[in-house]
């Protein structure tokens, strides 16, 4: 077992809040990823989880049992650091048995037990051809998955891993993030694992958990997280290239809900709503370029955006084409087929539901919600500020 439950954690630093009032529960077996821009208070939140540093205030259980003060010797818990922090005089081989020897004080397992546990965990990250040599003679991937083996041979209740890949170069952190996943899924632990790359969350988390500020920002799954960010901030962090951000207005017109901004118009669905000024998101990828004038160019329902092409970006196997649309620079990935020369004249168009509404003011998801007894459309935050009455009857993105 190895479920973690995080109760309005927090951490000080004299002035400043480092970790606000966090609460999180990691399931046993999951592979949560801590993700953030650097300073959100990520690396200190899983600090807390290793007991190396104390919380300001909070609780914190393991498996039910409360641990908040319980030093780091007595959590269970196994720590993989960025700068691997392996002992430098000692062979990969006494590297990895050194947990299990220092454990072992009460001659509660042989020396025969250590060696057949080393050698287990050597061959299960490719590292068994290694064990007679010292850290000096190993490439930073090796390292790397001496340091993950030296976690790995404890069997603790959870793995907690800060930005371990950081210092590979690009090629190794591919491989070794694909050699992290398959260990996740083979061994079924709890993984806790902290980055500022999204890519590696995306690829391994099981359940990502993106901080602000010391906030939580959104907790839920790769495809929860990219397809129904919580906020604009979650909305402009998920995503490469970042997601399309306009500052709009929400209005009705006809009958129909409609976004307006210079040289932008979307016609959602039939419907009213107050009045209210916006932000409205587009992935890159879920816009369609074309050239003004053209018979695709003006969809009748979705988002209709008018510009000028500024540059357009070979990527190999797309082309990311920059636009300009009223003073603000929009992003569109698209095949290669054609090539947009700059000051083109052109459309972008999204389909209604490819569009992200947030609340301008609390930067917050907006959902759409109805009465029982009034059919009319009205937006408000999904952080539970409807009233219990109202039900779902559309939501952004479907």
């Amino acid at each position: 077992m190895g479920r973690l439950v995080l109760n309005q954690l927090s951490r000080s630093f004299k002035d400043v809040k480092a970790v606000d009032n966090i609460s999180l529960v990691v399931d046993d077996g999951d592979f949560l990823v801590l993700l953030g821009p650097s300073g959100c208070g990520k690396t200190t939140l899983l600090r807390m989880i290793a007991g190396l540093l104390d919380p300001t205030s909070g609780t914190l259980e393991l498996d039910g049992r409360d641990i908040t003060d319980q030093p780091s010797r007595r959590r269970d818990l196994a720590m993989v650091f960025q700068s691997y922090a392996l002992y430098p005089h000692l062979s990969v081989a006494k590297n990895l048995a050194f947990p299990l020897s220092v454990r072992n004080s009460g001659g509660k397992a042989s020396k025969a037990e250590i060696s057949r546990r080393v050698a287990e965990v050597a061959d299960m990250v490719d590292i068994g051809h290694l064990l007679e040599r010292k850290p000096k003679e190993l490439s930073g991937g090796q390292r790397q998955r001496v340091a993950v083996a030296r976690a790995l041979v404890r069997e603790p209740k959870a793995f907690l891993m800060d930005e371990p890949l950081s210092n590979l170069d690009a090629k190794l952190r591919t491989a070794t993030r694909q050699e992290l996943a398959a260990l996740h899924r083979r061994l079924g632990a709890t993984f806790v694992y902290v980055t500022h790359d999204q890519v590696e969350a995306m690829t391994m988390a099981t359940k990502i958990a993106l901080l602000n500020g010391g906030r939580l920002e959104q907790v839920g799954t790769p495809d929860e997280l990219y397809d129904k960010p919580a906020s604009v901030f979650a909305a402009g962090f998920m995503g490469s290239p970042a997601t399309n951000l306009l500052d709009a207005q929400l209005s009705t017109a006809n009958g129909k809900i409609t976004v307006m901004a210079p040289d932008v118009e979307a016609v959602l669905w039939e419907g009213e709503t107050p009045e209210r000024e916006i932000v409205l998101g587009i992935r890159p990828e879920h816009l369609t370029l074309n050239a003004a004038g053209s018979a695709a160019a003006a969809p009748s329902t979705g988002a209709a955006l008018r510009g000028t092409v500024e540059l357009a970006e070979n990527l190999g196997r797309e082309q990311l084409v920059h636009c300009r649309v009223g003073g603000r620079r929009i992003a569109v990935t698209c095949p290669r087929e054609h090539r947009w020369e700059e000051g083109v004249a052109v459309v972008l168009s999204a389909r209604a539901e490819h569009l992200h509404l947030f609340d301008r003011a609390s930067g917050r998801r907006l959902e759409w919600q109805s009465e029982p007894s009034n059919p009319s459309a009205v937006p408000t935050h999904d952080d539970g500020a409807a009233a219990s009455a109202r039900q779902p009857t559309q939501a952004l993105p479907a």
